[in-house]
């Protein structure tokens, strides 16, 4: 059963076409990378499925094929590279808003999660003090504390320590419901390759490979990060 589907997906500024023909398809209960090097369209990729960005062409189908609207994206929780909060708000605050704004918001897994990432202690700190790595472990810990269909992840690696990393790493395994789907976009493919089942590969606003992560370590002999490098290599973007 396929929880996304995009199809011949398009995405243009001014003349500029950033995404060209993409088809991502995302299965029950996978946790699937877009992976690619820095601005090769990934972040507009996932805003545009995220419902922040409007397509240029194409179609995009949600958890339950669901076609784009408000109830679609409804059942999308995106965790993106960044995100601006109040200057006032403190990091329990910002899980009482998502509680607030939120009907899938579930109390018991954001306590988990705020265990599993260490933030307790910061909870009466404001978000605009918090280091980088702080920030994106509180915008982790607030995307998977919705119970729905279908995470995205923007760069949820990004500027964390290499402790920091393990601990993200694991609270995306532990919490992933089992019939729910996780898309990843990250250029540190070493760091997330063993949490992949496939993996899709961008450049310059278009697919140029993607596989299961099992068959290619198994009928190649080569680890996706080897893959990567290969292929971008032979593309000359990295």
């Amino acid at each position: 059963m396929q929880i996304l589907e995009v199809k011949s997906l398009e995405k243009n500024f001014g003349g500029r076409k950033v995404l060209q023909g993409v088809d991502v398809s995302v299965g029950e209960g996978q946790i699937v990378g877009l992976l690619g090097p820095n601005a090769a369209g990934k972040t507009t990729l996932m805003k545009t499925i995220a419902g922040l960005l409007q397509p240029t062409a194409g179609e995009i189908l949600y958890p339950d094929m669901l076609p784009r609207g408000v109830d679609s994206r409804r059942a999308v929780a995106f965790c993106p590279d960044a995100l601006a909060f109040p200057h006032w708000m403190r990091l329990k605050d910002a899980f009482t808003f998502y509680r607030d704004m939120y009907p899938d918001y579930e109390q018991a897994r954001a306590d988990k999660l705020i265990e599993i990432l260490d933030l307790a202690q910061f909870a009466k700190m404001h978000v605009h003090k918090l280091s980088k790595g702080m920030k994106e472990r509180l915008i982790l810990g607030l995307t998977f504390s919705r119970a729905t269909k279908l995470y995205m992840l923007d760069e949820p690696l990004d500027g964390i320590d290499p402790l920091g990393k393990t601990k993200i790493i694991d609270a995306i395994i532990a919490l992933k419901p089992d019939d729910a789907s996780v898309l990843v976009s990250t250029h540190m493919v070493k760091d997330l390759e063993r949490i992949f089942d496939s993996v899709y590969f961008l450049s310059k606003g278009k697919i140029i490979f993607n596989g299961a992560c099992d068959a290619m370590r198994e009928q190649n002999g080569k680890t996706v990060e080897q893959a990567y490098l290969e292929v971008f290599m032979n593309e000359g973007a990295i």
